[in-house]
């Protein structure tokens, strides 16, 4: 089901483009993937903060070598709640991405390495950008969550799996 107009998804689109993001769309940060949802966009200024993580995800792009999925951009609060997301989600201060892989590229060597990167690129800028990394599961899976920006700085939860893969990559 489509909240956000046509109107406003072009002007997402306009202001992603003319801020040098090239692979992700103002309909796709503003997508719910597995609840059917493309939400209503936040207040323009507010905009600026969804930059930082989408720099990742392109980075993060680039590093696996194909594209990748936004399954959640920005999340209004109602629909947060409603989704049972936590309480000071980074999605709703338009701030987070959780990116899967494409179905083409979901064998277990392509989780691997996309769990792999993403822990990488935590290393490489998580400290500079304060960014934030999600992994869903251990070693390897189809989702993970970035984030960046304040006011929650560089970390990461399901630290064990973060953690884990650091070691490897050590």
């Amino acid at each position: 089901k489509q909240l956000a107009t046509d109107q406003q998804i072009a002007e997402l689109d306009t202001y992603l483009r003319r801020s040098g993001i090239t692979h992700f769309t103002g309909r796709e940060v503003l997508t719910m993937r597995r609840a059917g949802l493309i939400v209503q966009p936040p207040p323009k200024t507010i905009w600026h903060r969804i930059l930082p993580t989408l720099k990742l995800a392109e980075q993060l792009r680039d590093m696996c070598g194909h594209p990748l999925v936004v399954g959640n951009g920005y999340r209004p609060k109602a629909i947060n709640k409603a989704v049972g997301g936590a309480r000071l989600s980074q999605h709703v201060t338009f701030r987070a991405l959780d990116l899967d892989l494409p179905k083409s590229h979901s064998d277990q060597v392509a989780q691997c390495a996309f769990y792999e990167n993403a822990v990488r690129l935590w290393l490489e800028h998580g400290a500079d950008m304060d960014m934030g990394l999600g992994l869903y599961r251990r070693r390897r899976g189809t989702r993970v969550h970035i984030d960046a920006g304040r006011p929650w700085g560089h970390r990461r939860w399901k630290r064990r799996y973060v953690d884990e893969i650091v070691a490897e990559l050590r």
